[in-house]
């Protein structure tokens, strides 16, 4: 198979814990560009906190942000909205009570910015890798971007693992259809876990589609490479995927291929020279 388009994932997977990018990838991926091959973003990370990447990269053309809920056709000159998915009227202040219920720190994506209050300052140094633009607000509960006409992109909540399965459990029950959700316990911090909300029917696995009728190019002509659970609706589309070292069991079961390279040793140049050659 000839494959044409790379999609990378970032943090964990191209991006290192200090936010660089190692040599060997640098390298890999200047090569395959120059052959030809499309080379895209795929990730949570908002657009304003992923674009100096692709411009480290030297790419242009549309990356899928907020896993697949913000899709934007990025170049040197500017960028422009392809996809934006977000939760609006009624389904927004709907989800503003039901995290008003429990004493959790909560972030809100909005445009592309994160608001926060105090609660969250203990965990600004995990969330400001995702966006350029923080603003921290006195009253979440009664910040303006719950009435927007932009809707709320998603919200990310840290907490108990008690409070947080117990508020996902009434997410799915009273938002049901209207918001996608995910929760995962966080292994550096014993006895806390997080959540993201977002908007429907969007994933990087729809970022994905959205990238390939852009280019004119099949899902199975693409490489997928990620670490992680937001990369597996990725996995499912793409006709090649690779799990990177250290990812969890469910997400390296749904890759067609396993890194053996660690971060730190250059995966994604591995995964280009065994897909590319």
């Amino acid at each position: 198979m000839s494959y044409r388009l790379l999609a990378l994932d970032l943090d964990g997977t191209l991006l290192q814990r200090d936010g660089s990018v190692h040599p060997r990838d640098l390298a890999a991926i200047a090569r395959i560009r120059k052959a030809g091959v499309e080379v895209t973003v795929c990730t949570g990370r908002l657009y304003s906190g992923s674009r100096h990447v692709a411009e480290r990269l030297g790419l242009e053309g549309p990356m899928g942000c907020v896993d697949g809920s913000q899709v934007m056709l990025h170049s040197g000159t500017g960028s422009s909205a392809l996809e934006l998915t977000a939760l609006h009227g009624p389904q927004a202040l709907q989800l503003r009570e039901l995290l008003g219920r429990r004493e959790t720190a909560r972030f809100f994506v909005a445009g592309d910015r994160i608001v926060h209050d105090g609660a969250g300052e203990l965990f600004k140094p995990f969330i400001a890798t995702w966006t350029g633009t923080m603003e921290e607000t006195a009253d979440l509960h009664a910040h303006p971007l719950w009435e927007d006409a932009a809707g709320v992109m998603a919200a990310i909540v840290v907490g108990t693992l008690g409070d947080i399965d117990a508020t996902a459990s009434e997410i799915r029950s009273e938002l049901g259809p209207h918001a996608h959700l995910i929760s995962f316990p966080l292994p550096h911090l014993p006895g806390m876990g997080g959540m993201v909300i977002r908007g429907p029917g969007r994933s990087k696995g729809t970022a994905l589609h959205a990238i390939g009728a852009h280019y004119g190019i099949r899902t199975d002509e693409m490489v997928a490479v990620g670490d992680w659970l937001n990369d597996k609706p990725m996995f499912e589309v793409a006709g090649r995927s690779f799990a990177m070292k250290g990812a969890p069991d469910e997400v390296r079961a749904l890759a067609t291929d396993q890194v053996q390279c660690t971060l730190a040793e250059g995966g994604v140049a591995e995964v280009i020279e065994r897909a590319f050659g």
